[in-house]
């Protein structure tokens, strides 16, 4: 059943339902009961933990959460990763805590989830900004009667609660018109508030909290390195021989050079670089480029560039990143914190720049963090990893061109190396690109046997060098002037 469809059902279901005799006092009743059982939770702060082991390794799992807004965080050791609702969008959170939205369609059923979670209805403004909670009789499950209510709003689908007579306690939530359903269990006083300590989806153990409690700390959204500067942010120099951009920088006070990789998912570090500054090794990661291996993560900083400073963060380690030049990878941390302008004919990186109006301005949607923008090769939609750390102008998956071999034909073939492996690359020429209403051609394109990657491929540095790239992540925009 469709979203439009159900929260028509939701409308269907309060108008026949607050129209029987004295069923909106009832509602109002049951309301006053299930606020005071289980205490102002909409308003509460509240932390919770408790440990799973997933593929034989131990996790610590967080949440931080304040109404509809949660983090969920993952941790062996210091490592972190997760995922953050703002009540609309779902984000992706870096070990770093650098959060990317996973996509720009809001969420309806984690909205949903939220509402219940929370106790998000039972505020006593959620009526009067647009939510609807309704009477839906009485209902069985396991055995059991509860009194039954449906609850949702104009953006979340809507969800019948099972709520038990006796305690006023929400046994169960299910999607209207549909099976999937949450129980809700072990419930126990933390501080004037009553919460479940066991979640089970689909009769399957969702969670198992070990802790739960309110704090009286404000809930703060996650965010990544955040840099600051002295004076106004500097341009900044690139090395004008190479084709990826490539500048100066320092870690922990030794002058390096660094890579700006729109391909990178945060931050990365030679081993050599590592070693000489003594960086605790704090867990581990498993890298993906040509080829992959596992390798550690360590705590390095400060990061200097131009006259932006960034604090201590969290690195992964690559041994095979010094042949290339470069001691450091600043990927998705680094650009998501500021926005990063890149002028490839000027030689300069700029940091915070401010927004140019440009005739090419696409969508960005985040595949582990990195960006992702649709286009057209020839008459084919491909959606293409911008990566301006491949030296590359077009560089296919290889599955994909496997798809459609008439997109080139292949003229040149040529070894390539990259991070954890090496392979062979197909050249060939395609009459044109499409990028929003702008088109461009004819363009170099390859493929690479053993690329897997980002989406179907990525848009390297030799085709971004052909425009003023501007990369917005807080706005999930991607924007190009081209040079005349």
């Amino acid at each position: 059943m469709g979203f439009a469809t159900r929260t028509g059902l939701l409308c269907a279901l309060m108008l026949g339902a607050l129209g029987a005799n004295g069923s909106e006092n009832d509602v109002v009743r049951l309301l006053e009961r299930m606020r005071a059982a289980a205490g102002p939770v909409w308003q509460a702060h509240i932390v919770s933990v408790s440990r799973l082991t997933l593929a034989g390794t131990a996790n610590l799992v967080s949440s931080d959460s304040a109404g509809l807004r949660i983090t969920v965080r993952h941790c062996t050791g210091e490592v972190c990763n997760g995922t953050y609702f703002d009540g609309e969008h779902l984000y992706s959170i870096n070990m770093n805590g650098t959060a990317l939205a996973d996509s720009l369609e809001p969420e309806p059923f984690l909205r949903s989830l939220r509402l219940v979670a929370s106790l998000e209805f039972l505020s006593p403004t959620f009526l009067a900004h647009g939510g609807e909670v309704g009477d839906a009789g009485a209902g069985t499950f396991a055995g059991r009667r509860y009194r039954t209510i449906v609850v949702g709003d104009v953006n979340a689908v809507p969800l019948r609660l099972y709520v038990d007579p006796q305690t006023a306690l929400i046994r169960l939530a299910r999607e209207v018109g549909g099976s999937e359903t949450f129980e809700y269990g072990d419930y126990r006083r933390a501080g004037i508030l009553r919460l479940p300590f066991e979640v089970l989806h689909d009769g399957q153990l969702f969670e198992r909290y070990d802790d739960r409690a309110a704090v009286s700390s404000s809930f703060t959204s996650p965010h990544g390195p955040t840099p600051s500067f002295r004076g106004r942010p500097d341009d900044v120099p690139t090395d004008p021989r190479s084709v990826t951009p490539i500048v100066a920088c320092s870690v922990g006070g030794i002058a390096v050079r660094c890579l700006v990789d729109s391909g990178n998912s945060g931050l990365s570090i030679s081993s050599e670089l590592a070693s000489r500054l003594g960086a605790p090794v704090v867990g581990s990661y498993q890298v993906r480029g040509l080829g992959g291996y596992s390798t550690q993560v360590v705590r390095a900083g400060p990061l200097r560039i131009g006259n932006a400073t960034y604090p201590e963060a969290y690195y992964a380690v690559l041994t095979d990143l010094r042949r290339y030049g470069y001691d450091v990878v600043l990927g998705a941390d680094v650009i998501a914190a500021t926005g990063v302008e890149i002028d490839a004919s000027a030689h300069v990186i700029r940091f915070a720049a401010p927004i140019e109006q440009s005739p090419i301005v696409l969508p960005i949607s985040f595949q582990t963090f990195v960006p992702v923008v649709d286009v057209g090769l020839g008459g084919v939609p491909a959606a293409l990893a911008v990566d301006t750390g491949d030296e590359s102008n077009i560089n296919l998956a290889y599955d994909f061109y496997a798809k459609h071999p008439g997109l080139f034909s292949v003229s040149q073939r040529r070894s390539v190396s990259g991070i954890g492996g090496s392979s062979v690359e197909l050249i060939g020429v395609i009459p044109q690109v499409t990028l929003g209403d702008y088109r461009t051609g004819p363009q170099v394109i390859g493929t690479t046997q053993t690329l897997r990657g980002t989406a179907f491929g990525h848009l390297g540095a030799a085709f971004l060098g052909q425009f003023v790239v501007q990369l917005n992540y807080a706005a999930a925009e991607l924007r190009l002037i081209p040079k005349t």
